[in-house]
C-alpha cells in the first residue's frame, strides 16, 4: 500500500490523469497515450501475427515480416505476444510512448526517473531481479539472461538497430 500510494502521488504530480483511481484529471482533458513497440524484424514472425479485430488470425498474412517489408501501403491489425524471451532483451524490443496531455508529456521523463527510484527497493538489486525473473520463467531463466541493470545499455542502444 505505501508503494502504491507513492507511485500514485508521483503520477498525479506529473500531471497523469488519475481519475480512474479517484485522483485529479489531467489539465488538458486529453487522456490518450500511444505506445510504439519496435521489434527486430528477424523475430517478428516468432512473436507477432497479422490479425483481424479481436485477434482473429489473418491467414492472408502468415509471414508478417515479409508483409511489413513490402514497398506498398499496409493495412490490418497485428497482435504481439509479450513474451519475456523477447521483451527482456534490450537489443530485441524497445518501447516508446507519447501522451496527448502536454503537461504530462513534458513531465514524463522526470516522472519515470522518480518511478524507477521508487521501485528501486523492488527491482534495484541483483538478488531481487533474480527472484523476479525466476518467477517469470518458473525458476528456469533462459541462458541469455543476466541480472545486471540494463538501463545504461538501453539508453546507449542505437534506434536504427530495429530496422533489420
Amino acid at each position: 500500500p505505501a508503494l502504491e500510494k507513492r507511485i500514485s502521488k508521483l503520477a498525479e504530480e506529473a500531471g497523469l490523469d488519475m481519475t480512474p483511481f479517484g485522483g485529479k484529471p489531467c489539465k488538458s482533458g486529453r487522456r490518450g497515450h500511444m505506445l510504439q513497440i519496435f521489434m527486430r524484424r528477424s523475430i517478428v514472425d516468432r512473436f507477432c501475427y497479422g490479425s483481424f479485430a479481436y485477434g482473429v488470425p489473418d491467414k492472408k498474412r502468415p509471414n508478417l515480416a515479409a508483409y511489413l517489408a513490402k514497398d506498398a501501403a499496409l493495412q490490418g491489425q497485428v497482435r504481439i505476444t509479450a513474451n519475456p524471451h523477447a521483451f527482456l532483451k534490450v537489443e530485441c524490443v524497445r518501447m516508446f510512448s507519447f501522451a496527448a496531455d502536454p503537461t504530462y508529456f513534458e513531465a514524463r521523463k522526470d516522472f519515470q526517473t522518480k518511478l524507477v527510484a521508487a521501485l528501486d527497493p523492488v527491482l534495484g538489486d541483483e538478488d531481487t531481479r533474480k527472484r523476479a525473473v525466476n518467477g517469470i520463467f518458473s525458476g528456469k531463466p533462459p541462458a541469455w539472461w543476466t541480472p545486471e541493470d540494463q538501463g545504461d545499455t538501453a539508453a546507449a542502444f542505437p534506434h536504427w538497430r530495429y530496422v533489420s
